[in-house]
């Protein structure tokens, strides 16, 4: 098949969904499908795409409105032979779904790994009738969106992201390398610096670290708009010796490894990538309760799940954890189990090759009555 990606994502933007569709591209191509990446130039999806060896479309689409873009991308459509169409921001889908549905495109999907739709008038043409169906992480999602009651049957595919299990990550020593107290626990956390992921809780537990005197670290990677306020919060509450901002890395397994537990204080997610990775590296977790968290983890057995914002509960199942080494292991161990069970790369690959075929196939047997 060949199959097109549309992202028009800024530049400079990188998320889950992004991860996502890169991971999925790559897994595509390398079961002999053309996979295009359609992105800005100079993005870092862009960068991304390259260093999987994916093909780029040099695409944007800068508003729900921009229709002077249908014609150019049906062109590329069309000279490509492109059967199916994933679009991955609602913009996309009111453009570029549009321009595909109106050349016959056999096969065209909304990806959909956060909620980012409403029950508003406004989407249900393009969301009904410009694409064949969407595509989502979580059974959360699907429940939301079927509660609408606008979508037709079957038309909303939870497919659970897949994440590689790591395999000869290099060792690193996370206490030379930030020079950490001799001794110290380490709890890792990585991804955008915004509301949305609740970094400013972990400053709270942090403090409650402090007050007790515990030998806790915590690292955070990643970069985002609340980064300089992230810093001057943990600056303000005297707890920049023990919270760490450590910006982009390219060695999250190498970091996830050599810490002691992963935690995700998230206000809201779709299926967590960043929680996916920790359980594939074998690391027990405490994760907040929010939309696919519990799809991922099972309470008390896989990991610890504890009420949004709640900074009690997250300190106490934290120390919890760090308090029982054999606690800590037997999680890790069945959260690692649990993925390679449900998770892996090439079950969401599957899944995706299987959902596309039968789109393609269906069309075409349409086309022939």
């Amino acid at each position: 098949m060949n199959i097109l990606f549309l992202n028009s994502l800024g530049k400079s933007k990188w998320g889950g969904g992004e991860k996502w569709m890169i991971g999925a591209g790559k897994g595509l191509k390398d079961r002999d499908h053309r996979v295009i990446i359609a992105c800005l130039p100079g993005s870092v999806i862009e960068q991304k795409a390259i260093s999987k060896g994916l093909e780029i479309f040099h695409f944007s689409i800068s508003a729900d409105i921009a229709f002077w873009k249908i014609p150019p991308l049906k062109s590329f459509l069309n000279k490509n032979k492109i059967e199916v169409l994933i679009c991955c921001q609602n913009k996309d889908v009111k453009i570029g779904a549009r321009a595909a549905r109106s050349i016959g495109i056999k096969a065209i999907f909304a990806r959909q790994g956060i909620q980012n739709l409403t029950n508003k008038k406004k989407y249900i043409v393009p969301f009904t009738q410009y694409i064949d169906g969407i595509i989502t992480n979580t059974s959360s999602i699907k429940k939301v969106y079927e509660g609408f009651g606008w979508f037709p049957k079957n038309f909303i595919h939870v497919i659970y992201n897949g994440v590689e299990i790591p395999c000869d990550v290099k060792s690193i020593d996370l206490h030379n390398k930030y020079d950490l107290p001799l001794g110290s626990k380490i709890i890792f956390s990585s991804g955008r610096l915004d509301h949305q992921k609740g970094f400013d809780l972990l400053i709270d537990v942090a403090v409650k670290t402090k007050v007790q005197s515990l030998n806790w670290q915590f690292i955070i990677a990643g970069e985002g708009k609340l980064k300089s306020e992230l810093k001057s919060m943990a600056l303000k509450n005297n707890v920049t010796d023990i919270v760490h901002f450590i910006g982009f890395t390219n060695e999250i397994q190498a970091h996830l490894n050599a810490s002691d537990i992963f935690v995700l204080p998230s206000r809201y997610e779709g299926m967590p990538n960043a929680l996916l990775e920790a359980m594939a590296a074998g690391k027990a977790n405490v994760a907040t309760n929010v939309n696919g968290a519990p799809e991922l983890v099972e309470n008390g057995e896989t990991g610890f799940l504890v009420e949004s914002e709640n900074t009690t509960q997250l300190y106490d199942k934290l120390h919890e954890l760090l308090s029982n080494e054999k606690l800590c292991k037997s999680m890790g161990f069945k959260a690692k189990e649990r993925v390679i069970s449900l998770y892996s790369i090439e079950k969401m690959i599957d899944n995706l090759e299987k959902l596309f075929k039968n789109q393609v196939e269906k069309s075409a047997d349409r086309s022939n009555v």
